[in-house]
């Protein structure tokens, strides 16, 4: 992934690193098992990327391959965390990761037969 509009188009199912981190951290605390199961894909094998990322290990991506329920279970504790009145930090960091994991929910339910 070379720029911007490459970032854009790339699938559904491939989050960064830094996403990946921050769904964990707002999952720990109310899913401990789906959370580690989140940290986890960070462990696997990145995505290619381009020569000048190579060492950087923040340019990673990640294919998400969790089966429909783990995915429903992220996005409804990302919903609870949204609403989290107490720290208004961690509610605008849910939202924002929201949108990612519901557009993986919708390719997961067009690709049903």
């Amino acid at each position: 992934m070379n720029n911007a509009s490459e970032l854009d188009l790339k699938p559904v199912n491939v989050f960064s690193r830094g996403s990946l981190k921050l769904t964990y951290d707002a999952l720990r605390q109310i899913n401990p098992m789906l959370a580690l199961q989140v940290r986890n894909i960070t462990q696997g094998q990145p995505l290619p990327k381009n020569r000048s990322d190579a060492d950087n290990k923040h340019a990673d991506y990640f294919t998400v391959d969790l089966d429909s329920f783990q995915v429903r279970a992220v996005v409804e504790g990302l919903m609870a965390c949204s609403d989290n009145k107490d720290n208004r930090g961690l509610a605008i960091m849910a939202k924002s990761l929201l949108q990612d994991w519901k557009n993986l929910v919708h390719k997961m339910i067009n690709e049903l037969p």
